[in-house]
Protein backbone atom coordinates (compact mmCIF):
# COMPACT_ATOMS: atom_id res chain seq x y z
CA UNK A 1 0.00 0.00 0.00
CA UNK A 2 1.18 3.79 -0.99
CA UNK A 3 0.29 6.37 1.26
CA UNK A 4 1.68 9.27 2.49
CA UNK A 5 3.41 8.75 6.08
CA UNK A 6 3.97 11.40 8.63
CA UNK A 7 5.27 10.81 12.18
CA UNK A 8 2.35 11.78 14.53
CA UNK A 9 2.15 10.81 18.53
CA UNK A 10 0.34 7.91 19.06
CA UNK A 11 -2.03 9.90 21.36
CA UNK A 12 -2.89 12.08 18.56
CA UNK A 13 -3.60 9.02 16.35
CA UNK A 14 -5.54 7.73 19.07
CA UNK A 15 -7.69 10.95 19.69
CA UNK A 16 -8.57 11.05 15.65
CA UNK A 17 -9.01 7.71 15.70
CA UNK A 18 -11.85 7.69 18.31
CA UNK A 19 -13.44 11.16 17.58
CA UNK A 20 -13.83 10.00 13.88
CA UNK A 21 -15.45 6.79 14.93
CA UNK A 22 -18.12 8.07 17.23
CA UNK A 23 -20.80 7.85 14.95
CA UNK A 24 -19.92 4.52 13.91
CA UNK A 25 -23.04 2.55 13.99
CA UNK A 26 -22.33 -0.22 16.51
CA UNK A 27 -23.03 0.58 19.91
CA UNK A 28 -19.67 -0.19 21.06
CA UNK A 29 -17.81 2.46 19.40
CA UNK A 30 -19.72 5.25 21.61
CA UNK A 31 -19.34 3.14 24.45
CA UNK A 32 -15.92 3.60 23.58
CA UNK A 33 -15.95 7.27 22.89
CA UNK A 34 -17.78 7.66 26.23
CA UNK A 35 -14.86 6.13 28.23
CA UNK A 36 -12.50 7.88 26.93
CA UNK A 37 -13.59 11.32 27.40
CA UNK A 38 -13.90 10.20 31.04
CA UNK A 39 -10.35 9.50 30.26
CA UNK A 40 -11.13 5.41 30.66
CA UNK A 41 -8.53 3.86 28.33
CA UNK A 42 -8.76 0.75 30.06
CA UNK A 43 -12.01 0.73 30.26
CA UNK A 44 -12.48 1.82 26.21
CA UNK A 45 -9.86 -1.20 25.44
CA UNK A 46 -11.73 -3.72 27.16
CA UNK A 47 -15.31 -2.63 25.56
CA UNK A 48 -13.67 -3.27 22.10
CA UNK A 49 -11.92 -6.40 22.89
CA UNK A 50 -14.93 -7.85 24.23
CA UNK A 51 -16.76 -7.24 21.42
CA UNK A 52 -14.30 -8.13 18.88
CA UNK A 53 -14.71 -11.85 20.76
CA UNK A 54 -18.14 -12.16 19.31
CA UNK A 55 -17.50 -9.99 16.16
CA UNK A 56 -13.89 -10.26 15.07
CA UNK A 57 -14.55 -8.69 11.40
CA UNK A 58 -14.54 -5.16 12.27
CA UNK A 59 -11.46 -3.47 11.08
CA UNK A 60 -12.79 -0.12 12.84
CA UNK A 61 -12.85 -1.26 15.70
CA UNK A 62 -9.14 -3.05 15.57
CA UNK A 63 -8.13 0.04 14.53
CA UNK A 64 -9.14 2.09 17.68
CA UNK A 65 -7.99 -1.02 19.84
CA UNK A 66 -4.65 -1.04 18.21
CA UNK A 67 -4.39 2.99 18.86
CA UNK A 68 -5.79 2.19 22.52
CA UNK A 69 -3.12 -0.53 23.23
CA UNK A 70 -0.25 1.59 21.98
CA UNK A 71 -1.60 4.64 24.09
CA UNK A 72 -1.02 2.17 26.97
CA UNK A 73 1.94 0.82 26.51
CA UNK A 74 1.48 -2.36 25.13
CA UNK A 75 3.70 -2.80 22.05
CA UNK A 76 2.46 -6.25 21.05
CA UNK A 77 -1.31 -6.24 21.73
CA UNK A 78 -1.20 -2.85 19.39
CA UNK A 79 0.48 -4.53 16.81
CA UNK A 80 -1.65 -7.25 17.13
CA UNK A 81 -4.42 -5.19 16.61
CA UNK A 82 -3.22 -3.56 13.58
CA UNK A 83 -2.32 -6.38 11.96
CA UNK A 84 -5.59 -7.50 12.21
CA UNK A 85 -7.50 -3.97 10.67
CA UNK A 86 -5.06 -3.83 8.20
CA UNK A 87 -5.47 -7.67 6.72
CA UNK A 88 -9.70 -7.48 7.57
CA UNK A 89 -9.73 -4.40 5.49
CA UNK A 90 -7.24 -5.12 2.80
CA UNK A 91 -9.08 -8.63 2.22
CA UNK A 92 -12.18 -6.82 1.62
CA UNK A 93 -11.04 -5.00 -0.89
CA UNK A 94 -10.17 -1.30 1.82
CA UNK A 95 -7.68 0.59 3.22
CA UNK A 96 -5.17 -0.37 -0.25
CA UNK A 97 -4.34 3.21 -1.04
CA UNK A 98 -5.56 6.74 -1.07
CA UNK A 99 -8.79 5.56 -3.17
CA UNK A 100 -9.69 3.06 -0.61
CA UNK A 101 -9.17 5.06 2.64
CA UNK A 102 -11.81 7.07 3.90
CA UNK A 103 -9.86 10.95 4.18
CA UNK A 104 -11.01 10.97 7.78
CA UNK A 105 -9.55 7.96 8.80
CA UNK A 106 -6.08 8.10 6.32
CA UNK A 107 -3.67 9.47 9.26
CA UNK A 108 -4.82 6.61 11.93
CA UNK A 109 -4.70 3.68 9.06
CA UNK A 110 -1.43 5.04 7.60
CA UNK A 111 0.09 4.82 11.01
CA UNK A 112 -1.61 1.04 11.86
CA UNK A 113 0.49 -0.04 7.89
CA UNK A 114 3.62 1.53 9.24
CA UNK A 115 3.69 0.20 12.82
CA UNK A 116 2.97 -3.34 10.73
CA UNK A 117 5.57 -2.92 8.27
CA UNK A 118 8.73 -2.20 10.62
CA UNK A 119 7.31 -3.85 13.58
CA UNK A 120 6.13 -7.54 12.45
CA UNK A 121 9.93 -7.81 10.46
CA UNK A 122 11.35 -6.95 13.97
CA UNK A 123 9.06 -9.14 15.86
CA UNK A 124 9.87 -12.39 13.47
CA UNK A 125 13.47 -11.97 13.69
CA UNK A 126 12.86 -11.26 17.55
CA UNK A 127 11.17 -14.76 18.24
CA UNK A 128 13.94 -16.84 18.29
CA UNK A 129 16.81 -13.84 18.84
CA UNK A 130 17.77 -15.98 21.78
CA UNK A 131 18.92 -18.67 19.80
CA UNK A 132 21.25 -16.63 17.92
CA UNK A 133 22.99 -15.36 20.50
CA UNK A 134 23.78 -18.89 22.19
CA UNK A 135 25.09 -20.59 18.86
CA UNK A 136 25.88 -18.27 16.82
CA UNK A 137 24.24 -16.71 13.09
CA UNK A 138 24.82 -19.76 11.23
CA UNK A 139 22.99 -22.13 12.90
CA UNK A 140 20.14 -19.78 12.03
CA UNK A 141 21.27 -19.03 8.82
CA UNK A 142 18.55 -21.40 6.81
CA UNK A 143 15.86 -20.40 9.51
CA UNK A 144 16.38 -15.99 8.49
CA UNK A 145 16.55 -17.07 4.63
CA UNK A 146 13.17 -19.07 5.01
CA UNK A 147 11.59 -16.27 7.01
CA UNK A 148 12.49 -13.51 4.22
CA UNK A 149 11.16 -15.06 1.56
CA UNK A 150 7.68 -15.19 4.36
CA UNK A 151 8.30 -11.83 4.37
CA UNK A 152 8.15 -11.42 0.60
CA UNK A 153 11.33 -9.47 0.31
CA UNK A 154 12.68 -12.69 -2.46
CA UNK A 155 10.64 -14.99 -4.06
CA UNK A 156 10.19 -17.73 -2.22
CA UNK A 157 8.83 -20.77 -4.54
CA UNK A 158 9.77 -24.38 -4.88
CA UNK A 159 11.33 -25.12 -8.02
CA UNK A 160 9.12 -28.41 -8.03
CA UNK A 161 5.37 -27.30 -9.23
CA UNK A 162 4.15 -29.83 -7.33
CA UNK A 163 5.23 -27.96 -4.24
CA UNK A 164 3.00 -25.19 -2.85
CA UNK A 165 3.70 -25.03 0.35
CA UNK A 166 0.39 -22.62 1.82
CA UNK A 167 1.88 -20.86 4.33
CA UNK A 168 5.50 -21.33 5.44
CA UNK A 169 8.48 -22.82 2.91
CA UNK A 170 11.45 -23.48 4.06
CA UNK A 171 13.81 -23.45 0.88
CA UNK A 172 16.35 -24.94 2.08
CA UNK A 173 15.26 -28.60 2.37
CA UNK A 174 15.31 -31.60 0.14
CA UNK A 175 12.24 -31.45 -2.39
CA UNK A 176 11.17 -34.94 -2.26
CA UNK A 177 7.46 -36.03 -2.10
CA UNK A 178 7.80 -39.05 -0.61
CA UNK A 179 10.42 -39.67 2.40
CA UNK A 180 12.02 -42.98 3.73
CA UNK A 181 10.18 -43.13 7.41
CA UNK A 182 13.54 -44.34 9.08
CA UNK A 183 14.86 -41.13 8.59
CA UNK A 184 13.35 -40.14 12.25
CA UNK A 185 14.58 -42.22 15.00
CA UNK A 186 11.69 -43.03 16.85
CA UNK A 187 10.42 -44.87 13.41
CA UNK A 188 11.20 -48.37 14.86
CA UNK A 189 9.19 -47.84 18.30
CA UNK A 190 6.05 -46.52 16.19
CA UNK A 191 6.01 -49.76 13.93
CA UNK A 192 6.90 -52.25 16.80
CA UNK A 193 3.73 -51.02 18.39
CA UNK A 194 0.87 -51.69 15.63
CA UNK A 195 -0.30 -54.42 17.23
CA UNK A 196 -1.32 -52.29 20.69
CA UNK A 197 -2.55 -49.67 18.39
CA UNK A 198 -4.37 -51.28 16.01
CA UNK A 199 -6.54 -53.04 18.23
CA UNK A 200 -7.11 -49.43 20.25
CA UNK A 201 -8.28 -48.29 16.62
CA UNK A 202 -10.64 -51.58 16.02
CA UNK A 203 -11.95 -50.88 19.94
CA UNK A 204 -12.95 -47.24 19.26
CA UNK A 205 -14.12 -47.85 15.96
CA UNK A 206 -16.52 -50.75 17.36
CA UNK A 207 -17.71 -48.58 20.16
CA UNK A 208 -18.62 -45.79 17.78
CA UNK A 209 -17.87 -42.77 20.21
CA UNK A 210 -15.39 -39.76 20.39
CA UNK A 211 -15.01 -39.61 16.38
CA UNK A 212 -15.98 -36.94 14.77
CA UNK A 213 -15.81 -35.20 11.07
CA UNK A 214 -12.02 -34.24 9.80
CA UNK A 215 -13.38 -31.98 7.98
CA UNK A 216 -14.92 -28.49 9.71
CA UNK A 217 -16.60 -26.70 6.78
CA UNK A 218 -16.68 -22.46 7.63
CA UNK A 219 -19.37 -20.75 6.73
CA UNK A 220 -20.11 -20.92 2.65
CA UNK A 221 -17.88 -24.01 2.24
CA UNK A 222 -19.86 -26.86 0.77
CA UNK A 223 -18.28 -30.73 1.56
CA UNK A 224 -17.83 -31.57 -1.75
CA UNK A 225 -15.04 -28.86 -2.35
CA UNK A 226 -12.86 -31.41 -0.21
CA UNK A 227 -14.53 -34.49 -0.09
CA UNK A 228 -16.41 -36.89 -3.25
CA UNK A 229 -16.90 -40.39 -4.53
CA UNK A 230 -19.35 -42.70 -5.21
CA UNK A 231 -20.83 -43.23 -1.71
CA UNK A 232 -24.11 -41.59 -0.98
CA UNK A 233 -22.58 -39.23 1.81
CA UNK A 234 -18.59 -39.20 1.11
CA UNK A 235 -16.94 -39.32 5.15
CA UNK A 236 -13.53 -38.78 6.84
CA UNK A 237 -13.90 -39.08 10.23
CA UNK A 238 -10.82 -38.93 13.11
CA UNK A 239 -10.53 -39.52 16.52
CA UNK A 240 -7.90 -36.82 17.85
CA UNK A 241 -5.15 -37.36 20.43
CA UNK A 242 -4.19 -34.03 19.73
CA UNK A 243 -5.58 -31.19 16.97
CA UNK A 244 -4.08 -28.29 16.75
CA UNK A 245 -2.10 -28.80 19.49
CA UNK A 246 -4.31 -29.33 21.68
CA UNK A 247 -4.13 -32.52 23.91
CA UNK A 248 -7.44 -34.32 23.76
CA UNK A 249 -7.04 -36.08 27.33
CA UNK A 250 -10.21 -37.99 27.29
CA UNK A 251 -9.19 -40.28 24.06
CA UNK A 252 -6.09 -40.64 25.70
CA UNK A 253 -7.21 -42.49 28.83
CA UNK A 254 -9.60 -44.78 26.54
CA UNK A 255 -6.69 -45.74 24.37
CA UNK A 256 -3.32 -46.11 27.23
CA UNK A 257 -1.35 -47.66 25.11
CA UNK A 258 -1.63 -46.44 22.21
CA UNK A 259 -1.29 -42.60 24.36
CA UNK A 260 1.85 -44.23 25.90
CA UNK A 261 3.61 -44.55 22.65
CA UNK A 262 3.01 -41.24 21.47
CA UNK A 263 4.08 -39.38 24.68
CA UNK A 264 7.63 -42.00 24.56
CA UNK A 265 8.54 -40.23 20.75
CA UNK A 266 9.54 -36.63 19.88
CA UNK A 267 6.60 -35.02 18.89
CA UNK A 268 6.59 -31.77 16.68
CA UNK A 269 4.91 -29.45 19.63
CA UNK A 270 3.43 -25.93 18.04
CA UNK A 271 1.58 -24.08 20.65
CA UNK A 272 -1.75 -23.99 18.30
CA UNK A 273 -1.02 -25.41 15.59
CA UNK A 274 1.12 -29.24 16.40
CA UNK A 275 1.13 -32.06 16.99
CA UNK A 276 -1.50 -33.04 14.50
CA UNK A 277 -2.37 -37.12 15.70
CA UNK A 278 -5.39 -38.67 14.58
CA UNK A 279 -7.28 -42.23 13.91
CA UNK A 280 -8.20 -41.22 10.38
CA UNK A 281 -11.02 -43.08 9.38
CA UNK A 282 -12.00 -42.85 5.79
CA UNK A 283 -15.12 -44.69 5.10
CA UNK A 284 -15.93 -46.31 1.91
CA UNK A 285 -16.13 -44.78 -1.55
CA UNK A 286 -14.62 -41.58 -0.25
CA UNK A 287 -12.41 -39.29 -2.40
CA UNK A 288 -10.20 -36.63 -0.47
CA UNK A 289 -9.53 -34.31 -3.42
CA UNK A 290 -6.32 -33.06 -4.62
CA UNK A 291 -4.90 -30.44 -2.35
CA UNK A 292 -1.35 -28.65 -0.82
CA UNK A 293 -0.24 -28.92 3.19
CA UNK A 294 0.80 -25.94 4.80
CA UNK A 295 4.46 -26.17 5.15
CA UNK A 296 7.24 -28.00 4.50
CA UNK A 297 8.80 -27.72 7.89
CA UNK A 298 6.24 -30.38 9.10
CA UNK A 299 5.55 -34.01 7.44
CA UNK A 300 3.23 -36.58 7.65
CA UNK A 301 3.71 -39.76 9.00
CA UNK A 302 1.20 -42.74 8.28
CA UNK A 303 0.48 -45.91 10.30
CA UNK A 304 -1.63 -48.16 8.50
CA UNK A 305 -3.85 -50.17 10.67
CA UNK A 306 -7.02 -51.52 8.33
CA UNK A 307 -6.23 -51.07 4.72
CA UNK A 308 -8.96 -52.58 2.41
CA UNK A 309 -8.52 -53.28 -1.39
CA UNK A 310 -8.45 -50.24 -3.52
CA UNK A 311 -6.80 -47.73 -0.84
CA UNK A 312 -4.19 -45.11 -2.05
CA UNK A 313 -2.57 -42.01 -1.63
CA UNK A 314 -1.42 -40.42 -4.89
CA UNK A 315 1.26 -37.30 -5.24
CA UNK A 316 0.05 -36.19 -8.32
CA UNK A 317 2.72 -36.90 -10.58
CA UNK A 318 4.72 -38.61 -8.52
CA UNK A 319 3.13 -41.66 -8.07
CA UNK A 320 0.56 -43.53 -5.97
CA UNK A 321 1.33 -45.28 -2.48
CA UNK A 322 -1.05 -48.33 -1.63
CA UNK A 323 -0.80 -48.32 2.58
CA UNK A 324 0.17 -51.77 3.83
CA UNK A 325 -0.83 -52.52 6.99
CA UNK A 326 2.00 -52.25 9.64
CA UNK A 327 4.26 -50.74 7.19
CA UNK A 328 5.72 -46.82 7.48
CA UNK A 329 5.10 -44.11 5.14
CA UNK A 330 5.80 -40.85 5.15
CA UNK A 331 5.52 -38.04 2.61
CA UNK A 332 5.45 -34.25 2.37
CA UNK A 333 2.32 -32.89 2.51
CA UNK A 334 3.08 -29.11 0.75
CA UNK A 335 3.27 -31.58 -2.54
CA UNK A 336 -0.45 -31.80 -4.04
CA UNK A 337 -2.13 -34.87 -3.32
CA UNK A 338 -4.76 -36.94 -3.07
CA UNK A 339 -6.39 -40.11 -0.81
CA UNK A 340 -9.21 -42.15 -2.03
CA UNK A 341 -10.87 -45.67 -0.48
CA UNK A 342 -12.77 -47.02 -3.38
CA UNK A 343 -13.40 -49.84 -1.12
CA UNK A 344 -16.88 -51.23 0.72
CA UNK A 345 -15.11 -51.37 3.71
CA UNK A 346 -13.83 -48.77 6.22
CA UNK A 347 -9.86 -47.69 6.05
CA UNK A 348 -8.25 -46.58 9.21
CA UNK A 349 -4.50 -45.28 9.22
CA UNK A 350 -2.49 -43.56 12.68
CA UNK A 351 -2.08 -39.85 10.98
CA UNK A 352 0.64 -37.40 12.55
CA UNK A 353 2.40 -34.79 11.60
CA UNK A 354 6.18 -34.89 12.52
CA UNK A 355 9.50 -32.66 12.13
CA UNK A 356 11.19 -32.75 8.78
CA UNK A 357 13.99 -34.89 9.62
CA UNK A 358 16.55 -32.59 7.48
CA UNK A 359 16.08 -29.53 10.04
CA UNK A 360 18.39 -29.12 12.78
CA UNK A 361 17.37 -29.49 16.67
CA UNK A 362 18.47 -25.60 17.14
CA UNK A 363 16.45 -25.03 13.75
CA UNK A 364 13.15 -27.20 14.81
CA UNK A 365 13.24 -24.84 18.20
CA UNK A 366 13.59 -21.42 16.00
CA UNK A 367 10.82 -22.43 13.37
CA UNK A 368 8.72 -23.47 16.82
CA UNK A 369 9.29 -20.06 18.21
CA UNK A 370 8.72 -18.08 14.92
CA UNK A 371 5.40 -19.99 13.80
CA UNK A 372 4.25 -19.47 17.56
CA UNK A 373 5.05 -15.86 17.32
CA UNK A 374 3.69 -15.75 13.80
CA UNK A 375 0.52 -17.38 14.57
CA UNK A 376 -0.22 -15.22 18.08
CA UNK A 377 0.42 -11.79 15.74
CA UNK A 378 -2.39 -13.32 13.39
CA UNK A 379 -4.84 -14.68 16.08
CA UNK A 380 -4.96 -12.19 18.00
CA UNK A 381 -7.24 -13.93 20.36
CA UNK A 382 -7.79 -17.91 21.03
CA UNK A 383 -8.14 -19.79 17.63
CA UNK A 384 -11.24 -21.25 16.72
CA UNK A 385 -10.88 -25.53 15.70
CA UNK A 386 -10.72 -25.65 12.13
CA UNK A 387 -9.62 -27.35 9.15
CA UNK A 388 -6.67 -29.03 9.29
CA UNK A 389 -4.48 -30.32 5.76
CA UNK A 390 -2.85 -33.75 6.73
CA UNK A 391 -4.23 -36.19 5.16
Amino acid sequence: MTLPYSPTSSAEHLRQAAELMREHPEPVFAQAHSLLAADDLEGAAGALEAWLQQERGSPPAWLLLGHLREARGHGLGALQAYFQAVTRAQRAGHWRDQSTTPAQLLAPVVHAIERVRVSRRELFYGSYDDLRQRFGNTAVARVDRALSGYLKEWQAVPADPRQRPRFFYFPDLPSVPYLDPSLQAWAPTLREAFPTIRRDALRVLQEDSGLEDFIQLKDGERPEAYLTGAAAKPAWEAFFFYRHGERYDENHRRCPDTSAVLESIELCRIESQAPEICFSVLRGHTHINAHYGVTNTRLVMHLPLVVPPECALNIVDAGEHAWKEGELMMFDDTFKHEAWNRSEQTRIILLMDCWNPHLTEIEKQAVKQLIETISALHLAHRPRKGRSDRR
